[in-house]
Formats: structure tokens, sequence, C-alpha cells
């Protein structure tokens, strides 16, 4: 497993060294749904099924079309290397402002790329969006085995301020 280092940082731009490959984390826009289709029909269907907290039917163009809508609700990771691959959308949070200081949470990374710091990336990301935002707290709700995104939301630049758990599904509530 190769985690991120941020003192890694050579590569033109916001990118960062990710194993051997480079990944920019950015603010979502709209120009983004096409890769986003692209990176939800690419996903497990364990890794969707974690993502949307069960089954989802929804394509990945219906779901890009959903999370673009207005720009700046999330973040997206996008490799940045040369190759048939540059410009992949490999990861992608979701902030969505719930309207009383806080903000649901989301993540989802690219099944060939999980454990290697991008959530962790995308965590720092969302948390400092979060603040520049003026929100006090975010919100995640998951599966209680999901251990890896346990282990990401115990681990930002925040606490827990609750984490409760009913019918196999936890709640984590971070201040920020």
């Amino acid at each position: 497993m190769v985690a991120v280092r941020s003192h890694e940082r050579s590569h033109p731009g916001s990118s960062e060294r990710v194993g051997d490959q480079w990944v920019s984390i950015r603010p979502i826009e709209r120009t983004d749904a096409s890769g986003l289709s692209d990176f939800y029909d690419r996903l497990s269907l364990e890794s969707r099924r974690r993502r949307f907290l069960g089954c989802v039917r929804r394509s990945g163009a219906e779901l890009a079309a959903a999370f673009t809508e207005h720009d700046g609700q999330g973040f997206v990771a996008i490799l940045a290397e040369r190759g048939p691959n540059d410009g992949a959308v490999v990861g992608h949070a979701t902030l969505q402002p719930d309207g009383t200081g806080g903000a649901e949470i989301a993540f989802a990374v690219a099944d060939d790329l999980q454990g290697r710091g991008i959530g962790h990336r995308l965590m720092d990301a969302v948390v400092a969006g979060a603040r520049s935002a003026g929100l006090r707290r975010l919100n995640a709700t998951l599966f209680a085995d999901n251990a890896a995104m346990m282990r990401l939301l115990r681990d930002p630049d925040g606490s827990v301020v609750s984490d409760s758990i009913e019918g196999g599904v936890e709640e984590i509530v971070l201040a920020v």
C-alpha cells in the first residue's frame, strides 16, 4: 500500500504522487459529468453498494447529472498522467450542505486505487471546503462493517462528535 505524501508535490499544479501515478484533487464542476459517469459505471457492485448504502439502479450518467448539477458541492480526484487515462476521474467526494450548519459527506474511490491515500486527500479537501463555507459539522452514513470508511472518518482534521449504529448502519458526525 502506497500513501500520498504531501512532500512529493513536484508535479505541476496541485497534483500529488500516488504510487507511480499523479492525482489532482479539485472542486467538482458541471463539465465533470462525463468523467464522473464513466467513473461510476466502472465501480464494482460492492463499491457502489458501500457508497450508496445498498443496490443502486441508477446509471453512471444519472448519478453524474445529479452530482454535477451545482458546481462546488463536492470534489473529484483526477488522474494526471501521460497516457490514455490522463484526466480520468478516480475518486469522488460529496459535500451536501443541510441548511443547518452541517453537510452530508460521502466518498468513492476507483476499485484499483483504493487504499493508496486518495480518500484521505478527498477528505482533506472536504474538511477545507466545509470550513471555508462556514459549516460546523459533517455527517456520514455508512455500513457498520465499512472499516476503510471508519478509518477515513476518524483520521480527518476534525473530531468525532457522535457515532451511533442502528440496524447495521453507522452515522458518524464530525466537528470541523
